[in-house]
């Protein structure tokens, strides 16, 4: 299969560091090992070329509602959401206007699952699964007959602790056939796809890769996923996450009409709005270049379809991904979260969705209802830009 050449461009630049995330990666979910599918069409086709004009928001059938933030969403573990005699998270979005679930760790097979998805569909609760994918898009065990495919350290070197080698079109097949695959069995009720690099992984090094950022490496792999899903759903959208070593913008890789931003700003500061541009949080990022970030990315992606992934709620972030150290989420209704809705609202957003991760029925048990939940939900929903 001859997979096509990404048309080129140029936008600004915004300095990043890579971050280790190594510990952080082992806490997530163990997933699935990925079947071989059969194989996809001969070729994904060409890239659209999205054109001059504004594009309409695919997401109009989907979220119908005119509240401002359309998208209303929490990212969580099953173990948070499953035991709902002791913190039923149906009805806080029923009661208070939540209408996206992002699940993962569930067991999609069971009965106990399908009874969870189907009151979501009644109380008009989209699904979605939203994860780091690539080891599953190119699994790892491919590495002894196929080093190729996976990315070249800075020392030169094959390896496959992460990620691919975007400029392999044998990698580029398999990544191809497996989105098709996983995409089947994992399929969105409001067609948002997430298929997130690897957290923390390094990119491509060799000859053909090395004057690609980190960002332009996930844009060649997202427009072959994108092309692969509108095969089983042609409503398909896909995102590119700004996260981590994304943070800085595409340079020279232009992304699918139907390729959305997703701006996560995960080393940012909760103690303070994003306004507070002097702030700085980890890794050395200050909330000046953060939203330097958002605002070159918005050059690239339209703010139309544009999606946050805040952490304003995750406890796992704030508990060190110690689930035996639950600590209390510092939550600041006024000072944080809605001057932080502003922001984005400033930019045009109206797709919001924030891990709530380990606020469970053990965060209730040690702390109490969390009522940041309903907070969050009536802040969104409530809200007039």
């Amino acid at each position: 299969m001859m997979i096509p050449v990404i048309s080129l461009f140029i936008v600004s630049l915004v300095a990043c560091t890579q971050p280790d995330l190594t510990d952080a990666t082992q806490d997530w979910e163990d997933m699935f090992e990925v079947p071989e599918p059969p194989a996809g069409p001969e070729n994904p086709g060409d890239t659209d070329d999205p054109g001059t004009t504004e594009p309409e928001d695919p997401m109009d059938k989907i979220y119908p509602d005119d509240r401002f933030f359309r998208m209303r969403g929490v990212v969580m573990g099953w173990s948070d959401c499953r035991h709902r005699d002791a913190l039923d998270y149906i009805e806080i979005a029923k009661e208070h206007g939540l209408n996206t679930f992002s699940i993962y760790g569930a067991d999609r097979s069971s009965l106990e699952w399908n009874t969870f998805a189907k009151e979501c569909k009644a109380n008009g609760i989209h699904l979605e699964f939203q994860e780091h994918m690539m080891s599953f898009l190119l699994p790892r065990k491919l590495f002894s007959t196929h080093p190729e495919y996976f990315r070249m350290n800075e020392q030169g070197t094959r390896v496959e602790d992460a990620n691919g080698c975007p400029s392999s079109e044998g990698a580029l097949e398999e990544i191809y056939k497996n989105a098709i695959d996983i995409g089947k069995r994992y399929k969105p009720t409001n067609h948002k796809y997430y298929f997130w690099l690897d957290d923390g992984g390094g990119v491509c090094h060799c000859d053909k890769c090395k004057d690609l950022n980190d960002a332009d490496q996930a844009l060649i792999f997202e427009n072959v996923i994108i092309e692969a899903l509108k095969t089983i759903d042609p409503d398909a959208t896909l995102a590119h996450l700004c996260y981590a070593n994304t943070t800085q913008p595409p340079q020279k890789i232009k992304p699918h009409k139907d390729i959305f931003l997703e701006f996560a700003p995960f080393y940012r500061d909760w103690t303070h709005p994003l306004s507070e541009t002097w702030v700085q949080g980890l890794n050395g990022m200050t909330h000046a270049k953060y939203l330097k970030s958002l605002q070159e990315h918005l050059k690239v992606f339209p703010a139309e379809t544009a999606q946050v992934l805040e952490y304003w709620m995750d406890d796992s972030l704030f508990s060190g991904w110690n689930p035996n150290n639950l600590k209390q989420v510092p939550w600041n209704y006024e000072g944080v979260f809605l001057k932080d809705l502003d922001t984005y609202a400033q930019y045009g957003i109206r797709y919001i969705t924030c891990y709530s991760a380990y606020v469970g029925p053990d965060y209730v048990k040690k702390f109490g209802f969390p009522q940041f939940l309903v907070d969050y939900a009536k802040g969104l929903y409530e809200y007039e830009k």
